[in-house]
């Protein structure tokens, strides 16, 4: 497949012509009136308004739920949109605008019990991911970016005990990536009995929304308790603690995809879309590895991920402008945006 085809939105094949009339809930088109200038849409039209050719929806939520029964009980396609993976500098429930977002017409990304757009793209890669691949990885791992940006670059301040250092990775409670990835709160429980009992240096990062106060998350409060665990809520980049650390343990987290970016071990205890390529340590249950190894059973470079994550996938667009971009000005925007911090 090439995945650049002008006549499409976003240039992406799989997305509908330039021009399609798409439709949606309330929610999407009041509170993210910005997602039509993303899919250079004059407009967002209800998902019950006649003559449109298909509906769209954030996440994976019940209203995005609805509007995909909506859109099957017409016979309508339906595509799913979310975040890219390289955001923006600030949190997006600050306000932020995205520098790029996703539209599938297959599955969330996140949802590994069926192959997702960015799953296929992924197993039809050639055999390299090429050097646009290899620089927009060292553009991310030399800028030490990741899907947000606000944190500073600091050593983070752990003891030093002369163990292996694990970094294990909460998650928020109710982030549908992680049931959707086919973990649970006992992927983290096993994670956390399987770390303690390897001797190493355990530490827990507390996921971004939860250090800003929105969310609470799986781990925290479970790890509080438990001797030999040290909580990390320091306010300081994902790209800085990677330096300081031997592994990372992750049930669902793009921070995992940020690890294997800067070649540091990553073992998974459930699906998200960079496991089971081949680059990753998969302690996923045998009912998931049942599901994806189906469909995942090639191996994968990293550049190749990179490839599909990150110059095939996502729609980029200029926040201020909300001309069409590329993934090399997102790089340059977000490392500009920091520098104003």
């Amino acid at each position: 497949m090439t995945y650049d085809d002008t006549g499409r939105i976003g240039g992406k094949p799989w997305l509908p012509p330039v021009g399609t009339s798409l439709g949606a809930m309330r929610w999407l088109r009041k509170d993210m009136p910005w997602v039509k200038d993303y899919l250079g849409l004059p407009e967002i039209r209800t998902c019950l308004a006649p003559g449109i050719s298909g509906t769209i929806a954030w996440g994976g939520r019940v209203v995005a739920k609805m509007t995909e029964t909506i859109a099957t009980a017409r016979s309508l396609p339906h595509w799913r949109l979310e975040d890219g993976f390289l955001r923006s500098v600030q949190l997006g429930k600050s306000g932020a605008l995205p520098f790029s977002i996703v539209a599938d017409d297959l599955a969330l990304s996140t949802d590994a019990s069926k192959a997702s757009r960015l799953e296929r793209i992924i197993a039809e890669m050639s055999n390299y991911g090429g050097q646009e691949a290899r620089d927009v990885r060292d553009a991310i791992v030399l800028h030490g970016l990741s899907k947000y940006n606000h944190l500073p670059h600091r050593e983070p301040k752990f003891e030093a005990s002369g163990k292996r250092r694990i970094l294990l990775i909460d998650q928020v409670k109710g982030d549908v990536s992680v049931p959707l990835s086919l973990g649970s709160s006992a992927s983290f429980g096993a994670m956390l009995d399987d770390a303690l009992a390897s001797g190493a240096q355990c530490i827990v990062r507390t996921h971004p929304d939860v250090i800003a106060g929105y969310r609470k998350g799986y781990l925290t409060e479970v790890a509080a308790g438990r001797a030999g665990v040290t909580l990390s809520a320091e306010p300081v980049s994902a790209a800085s603690i990677l330096k300081v650390v031997d592994e990372v343990w992750t049930v669902a987290s793009q921070f995992g995809f940020d690890a294997l970016l800067r070649g540091v071990p990553v073992r998974c205890y459930a699906a998200p879309f960079y496991s089971g390529w081949g680059l990753t340590d998969d302690h996923m249950s045998e009912h998931a590895r049942a599901i994806v190894s189906k469909r995942r059973g090639i191996k994968r470079s990293i550049d190749q991920l990179t490839a599909a994550a990150f110059i095939h996938y996502p729609i980029y667009r200029d926040t201020e402008t909300r001309q069409v971009s590329d993934v090399f000005h997102a790089i340059d925007a977000i490392v500009a945006g920091r520098a104003r911090l």
